[in-house]
């Protein structure tokens, strides 16, 4: 990848579509160099900013690559009733993104232009953008009788975060208890990201090891809620808050 991510790992993983295209030869699997590179994984429309950014792609292989642009928008994040919709009218879609299909050569660098057609919302506009990748036919060399291949070439397609904030964004971040169950709820109008979690039991404070368990990442999107169940009910939880892509992570306890 190239730049830096301003995001967890959780929005990596969600980010990375990996899929295979193999061309027949026998049974034993070669790996062939097929690498698509971006700059980013979430495109943040914050208060004040621009409406327009780029995502800059970068083809690092060998081969030649087709490339299509899909964008759709993402109702109900974050909940079992989370649907992407697709809207070939950029107008009501809110987004607009050119071009959408490209040819990137080796070595080449294209530039993707995302723009926000929203005047203003009262709570965030969610978005996803499939970046996908397609190559050639693909040329398995002829390993001689005795071993014949495969050639399997693992392409990367990447999925995009488009978030478009309201003027005076909140996330409004509550915590609530009982027994060894966490309830964390997005109150607000605006989503955050929360990663790097950890519960840690009170031992610390009495002179004792502190111990500590892993919690992990979520992206609460408003009106989310998460659940976090603690193996200690009394194990005080800690992240890290990323706001915006643009800022700073600050720590958050509960």
């Amino acid at each position: 990848m190239v730049g830096g991510l301003s995001v967890g790992i959780l929005e990596l993983a969600r980010g990375l579509i990996v899929f295979c295209l193999m061309a027949a030869g026998g049974f034993a699997p070669s790996p062939a160099s097929a690498q698509l590179a971006i700059d980013r994984l979430w495109v943040d429309f914050e208060p004040g900013a621009a409406n327009r950014s780029d995502l800059i792609i970068r083809n690092e292989s060998a081969d030649r690559y087709y490339i299509t642009v899909s964008p759709v928008e993402v109702l109900s994040p974050g909940t079992a009733d989370e649907q992407r919709v697709e809207n070939s009218d950029p107008e009501q879609l809110g987004l607009l993104v050119s071009p959408n299909r490209l040819v990137v050569d080796p070595g080449g660098m294209r530039a993707i232009r995302v723009v926000s057609l929203n005047d203003s919302v009262t709570v965030d506009r969610v978005y996803r953008i499939r970046v996908t990748p397609q190559v050639g036919e693909i040329q398995a060399g002829d390993p001689g009788a005795d071993a014949r291949g495969m050639t399997v070439k693992l392409l990367t397609a990447y999925d995009v975060l488009v978030t478009v904030r309201p003027p005076k964004p909140e996330s409004g971040i509550t915590a609530t208890r009982l027994g060894n169950e966490v309830t964390i709820r997005n109150a607000g109008n605006s989503n955050t990201l929360l990663f790097d979690g950890v519960a840690c039991s009170p031992a610390a404070a009495q002179g004792g090891e502190e111990s500590c368990e892993e919690i992990g990442a979520r992206r609460l999107y408003p009106a989310n809620e998460w659940k976090v169940t603690l193996k200690d009910p009394n194990a005080k939880l800690k992240f890290k808050e990323r706001r915006y892509a643009s800022s700073e992570p600050r720590e958050v306890a509960f």
